[in-house]
């Protein structure tokens, strides 16, 4: 009872220091939400290419993880009251599973990827820490390192978060499609988001916002991190392979089936 009343009364904060800022402003405010490990900076990195690109077209390089997160420079759950760029949107972005801040937004837009792909990234990203899965009680992190095991445990809770947002979304993207035809999924976002389209500049931020290309500037500037705590305790790379259908290399064919069966829309939304 104790951590629940603590959890609302942070949100309320959240909420009421978030409204007073948000309200001073008449822009158009966008909030982006995924699950961890869904494709969420991917996402980022093709819209920020993307409009750093508007506003010069000869601009030939793939933005730093730093760079774009001074671009990108609010976190809703952090309620950070930081103004844009000019010539960049307000643009938050949160992990949390729907909060009442959520309803600050005018646009918000849900990134979601197969739940097999999603926990199999996130084992490996609370993995690779020097105190390896945080967020969990100490007597759970022996059994959490069976990736099988972390996969049928923190299953129910993607699929919480999926069923609660895809309610609350105003627009959502398959991180699948994007994969498949990332031209017409980001295009028809652009243009969701009242953003001017040149398709030239689309495809030139879908080139800049390729994997390997990430992962070279990941390289090149010592940012392998990513958007990793940078404190020294995650000891991974951020930035892995986005592959779909990982999961069939990692996961036991039983863990498979689980997730499959207990997620009737698995084969509908991810044709894997």
């Amino acid at each position: 009872m104790i951590e629940y009343l603590k959890d609302q009364y942070y949100w309320w904060n959240v909420y009421n220091k978030l409204k007073s800022f948000l309200s001073s402003y008449d822009e158009k405010k966008i909030l982006l939400f995924g699950y961890p490990k869904s494709g969420n900076t991917w996402l980022r990195f093709l819209l920020f290419n993307y409009l750093n690109l508007l506003l010069d077209k000869n601009y030939y390089k793939t933005l730093t993880y730093e760079e774009l997160n001074l671009l990108q420079n609010n976190i809703m759950d952090r309620a950070t009251t930081n103004l844009p760029k000019e010539g960049f949107p307000f643009f938050y972005r949160t992990h949390a599973i729907y909060k009442k801040p959520y309803d600050l937004f005018d646009f918000k837009i849900f990134i979601h990827r197969n739940p097999l792909d999603t926990l199999v990234s996130a084992y490996y990203f609370y993995r690779d820490r020097v105190v390896p899965f945080p967020n969990d009680s100490k007597d759970e992190i022996k059994n959490l390192h069976n990736i099988d095991y972390y996969v049928r445990t923190k299953f129910l809770h993607w699929k919480k978060f999926y069923e609660k947002s895809v309610n609350k979304a105003d627009y959502i993207v398959n991180y699948s499609n994007l994969k498949t035809n990332c031209f017409h999924e980001l295009k028809s976002l652009v243009i969701f988001l009242e953003l001017n389209i040149d398709e030239e500049l689309i495809n030139k931020s879908i080139s800049l916002s390729s994997f390997s290309n990430i992962k070279r500037m990941s390289k090149d500037h010592s940012q392998k991190y990513g958007n990793a705590p940078k404190d020294g305790s995650f000891i991974g790379n951020f930035t892995r392979s986005g592959v779909d259908g990982q999961y069939r290399d990692e996961l036991h064919v039983d863990t498979i089936n689980f997730v499959k069966n207990n997620f009737s829309d698995f084969s509908l939304l991810y044709k894997l």
